[in-house]
């Protein structure tokens, strides 16, 4: 299914991170939002399959953590706010426009602005291009103005990683490092917000450590919001300002993090954190 926002589309270099002509300051907001699928047509009799149901979120000051096991209903969502899949119910707008946004300044402004770091690091990675190359192909596509190789440069370092990979390929690289170069190409477009889909999910303890110390680190150097799509509680906890629970496609909890983790109000919340050691909380 093609994405709501295109790589391709024109912008020109000397348009800001944020244009007040079109976008507003940060704002992502869920209003009634449901996906249904149907094994046989609707008008056939089918049931609807509710992958996604009731869901309300408003992402503007605080870093958010998306949380539940497998099946609750994380991946939908990612997919629903890259414009990958529309809602069968209710309303999502990003910066002030709703989805699907058509005009194509307004599409790669905000193709700018919100990015994502994928789970499986290496399988998204292009296989055949150097890490430079997969770091130049988004400034290049969105048509960022600046020094590239400077950007890029910069951005390599701010993940922790040196200079010498730029000439490596994917297969090349540990775990961790492409986990790195994953998050440098999300962060050389200088997003607003980077949505992190399960990035402790393939990490031993000490890099998945390292990981949640880097990404604490880097919203704060850049001022950026984090939205963590994850099971693991304890990076959500590392993390997020506030945290939303989904179980079965529905939004079981959502409130401050430490109110969540202290007191939880449903028996999901309550069977994640069980289930599972938490961090130190760095927010």
């Amino acid at each position: 299914m093609s994405s709501t926002f295109s790589l391709n589309s024109e912008v020109s270099p000397s348009m800001p991170v944020i244009d007040s002509e079109t976008l507003t300051p940060i704002e992502i907001k869920f209003e009634n939002v449901g996906v249904h699928y149907y094994s046989i047509p609707r008008w056939l009799g089918g049931q609807a399959f509710k992958a996604l149901q009731n869901v309300d979120l408003n992402v503007e000051d605080k870093s958010l953590a998306i949380v539940g096991r497998s099946g609750a209903g994380k991946s939908t969502l990612i997919e629903l706010l890259f414009g990958l899949k529309l809602p069968t119910v209710g309303d999502i707008s990003l910066f002030g426009h709703s989805l699907p946004i058509r005009n194509s300044k307004v599409q790669a402004a905000v193709c700018r602005l919100i990015q994502l770091v994928p789970q499986e690091p290496h399988t998204s990675l292009n296989p055949y291009y150097t890490v430079r190359q997969i770091l130049a192909e988004p400034l290049s596509n969105l048509d960022v103005s600046g020094n590239h190789q400077s950007i890029i440069e910069e951005t390599l370092s701010d993940v922790g990683l040196p200079a010498s990979l730029l000439s490596l390929k994917p297969n090349q690289l540990s775990t961790g490092q492409a986990q790195r170069v994953a998050i440098a190409r999300a962060l050389v477009v200088r997003p607003a917000v980077l949505v992190a889909d399960e990035p402790t999910s393939s990490l031993d303890p000490v890099n998945r450590q390292r990981l949640l110390d880097l990404l604490n680190s880097l919203k704060k150097k850049r001022d950026m919001r984090l939205i963590l799509v994850t099971h693991d509680l304890g990076a959500a906890q590392a993390l997020c300002e506030e945290i939303l629970v989904l179980d079965h496609g529905q939004m079981v909890e959502h409130g401050p993090t430490p109110q969540v983790m202290s007191t939880p109000a449903h028996p999901a919340t309550q069977m994640l954190i069980e289930s599972q050691p938490l961090s130190k909380s760095t927010c």
